[in-house]
């Protein structure tokens, strides 16, 4: 879901896109949402978070709670598989998150050792307690 300041600026953009000259229009080009300075290339990174910045979208604070959200509810393995990132950027990011997994491990190794408990066959003649 994007930030409705940004989805509006979106919406009003498609809807009425900026005619840009075309050097050769004898092939059909794909039309770029945000179009470049080079002809037939969209804008660069560096561009479209300047103009973002200038609407009052900030785009680092929004670069950076992505994975950082992530990371909260994430274990490093799992974020670095589900993102695509290195296992390095991964560790950094669920250290700033500060979630520490020991506690959900240990949940999980006594959920089991409760289930193989309750499942456990009793020896002929022994009665539950």
């Amino acid at each position: 879901m994007l930030p409705p300041r940004f989805a509006e600026l979106l919406r009003r953009l498609a809807e009425q896109p900026k005619p840009r000259p075309h050097l050769s229009r004898s092939r059909p080009r794909p039309r770029w949402l945000f179009p470049g300075m080079v002809p037939g290339k969209p804008t660069s990174t560096h561009g479209i978070t300047q103009k973002l910045n200038r609407h009052g979208i900030m785009v680092r604070s929004a670069r950076n709670s992505a994975p950082a959200t992530l990371a909260a509810d994430l274990p490093s393995p799992i974020l670095a598989a589900v993102t695509g990132m290195h296992r390095h950027p991964a560790l950094r990011w669920v250290a700033y998150a500060r979630r520490d997994w020991a506690e959900y491990l240990a949940a999980r190794a006594e959920d089991g050792a409760t289930y193989l408990a309750e499942r456990a066959v009793l020896p002929s003649g022994a009665e539950e307690a």
